[in-house]
């Protein structure tokens, strides 16, 4: 009889625990289909509560975002991206996915920087007794900026895209060690080549953002790019490479040259939560930058664009900003112009 009893002690305590484990199952399963699925109620808002808890970011260059799912919560929560084995190899051999890089092979592309292209002052870094030429290389410093792409995915196709089909726009990487090299990464690379040509030191980081989604990439950048500051505090710039989207008039003639405009983009978080004291700092830096390639290149730049709902992980260094390099109606030749005059102008910014 004792045994019994205790027996059904048992039983009673456990069923409380199974109810619990059944609701919680029930509100999981619920909360995800009302805020990941199609339906009739608006989920701005839930949506917008959970971004500010979830590291993900605010959509695409269009203010689309993918469709959340699944797999994107799971990475968001764990790091752990279930149709990529790669990102569990990571967590255990952290070394795994720094191979990317080395899987890439580069076209080195020549630099144009001719001498027509500049308006008023000399484009050219002044170098003490020398004459610049193309084909001199100047022995950079150590690194000074630092260029990386949040949307690692982001390409150039010389047309326009509709708003509903902003995905082809973007390349979509099987894995961490995709070796595919998208437009922004070439423009980057090309940009990173001009400035320690200059004798700019520049650290051109590869690494692929987008992963599982789009709506995680800035999350995932600003772990890399904590990542890289904590080994080197020496840098003078931070750039966030993008190109934009849907603009009016993404090229400019410039001696017979068609290159594509640009824009630097500063987010100041003054409109959400999340602690940003600092913007003023990339703001006047900002500022800075665009006043100069005014005077050098009328036009090749286009207004600043200040956002206060965003902070785009600029808090992680006083001269961080993005910098988008042409459009999606830009050709991949146009926006490499782009990026040589930039780094005519960072010569002009940038202390020695």
């Amino acid at each position: 009889m004792r045994r019994i009893s205790t027996r059904i002690r048992k039983n009673t305590q456990i069923v409380p625990l199974l109810i619990l484990v059944f609701l919680f199952f029930i509100l999981t399963l619920s909360g995800y289909y009302l805020l990941f699925q199609n339906g009739d109620l608006d989920h701005s808002l839930a949506k917008s509560l959970l971004r500010l808890g979830l590291p993900l970011t605010n959509g695409d260059e269009n203010g689309q975002e993918e469709p959340y799912n699944l797999r994107s919560l799971i990475y968001a929560l764990t790091n752990y991206d279930l149709q990529d084995p790669l990102t569990m190899l990571g967590a255990i051999l952290p070394i795994a996915p720094k191979i990317t890089g080395q899987l890439r092979v580069w076209e080195e592309r020549p630099f144009v920087f001719v001498q027509e292209l500049s308006f008023g002052p000399d484009p050219v870094r002044p170098l003490p007794n020398t004459d610049f030429s193309p084909e001199r290389v100047v022995e950079p410093k150590s690194p000074q900026v630092l260029i990386y792409h949040t949307h690692t995915s982001e390409m150039y196709l010389g047309r326009a895209v509709a708003a509903n089909q902003s995905a082809q726009a973007h390349y979509t990487f099987r894995n961490l060690a995709d070796p595919t090299i998208t437009g922004v990464m070439a423009v980057g690379r090309h940009l990173s080549n001009a400035l320690n040509s200059l004798g700019i030191g520049a650290v051109h980081e590869t690494r692929i953002h987008t992963l599982p989604s789009i709506n995680n990439s800035y999350s995932n950048s600003e772990k890399t790019v904590r990542e890289i500051l904590s080994k080197r505090q020496d840098f003078q710039m931070v750039i966030d490479l993008h190109r934009d989207a849907g603009v009016p008039t993404p090229s400019i003639m410039i001696n017979g040259r068609s290159v594509a405009r640009m824009v630097l983009v500063v987010g100041t978080a003054e409109r959400i939560p999340l602690a940003h004291p600092n913007f003023q700092e990339n703001l006047n830096f900002a500022t800075k930058v665009k006043n100069i390639c005014d005077e050098m290149y009328p036009g090749l730049m286009r207004p600043l664009q200040v956002q206060k709902d965003a902070r785009y992980n600029q808090h992680l260094h006083p001269h961080s900003v993005i910098v988008e390099i042409g459009s999606v109606e830009n050709t991949l030749e146009e926006a490499l112009l782009a990026a040589e005059l930039l780094a005519n102008v960072l010569a002009r910014v940038l202390p020695y």
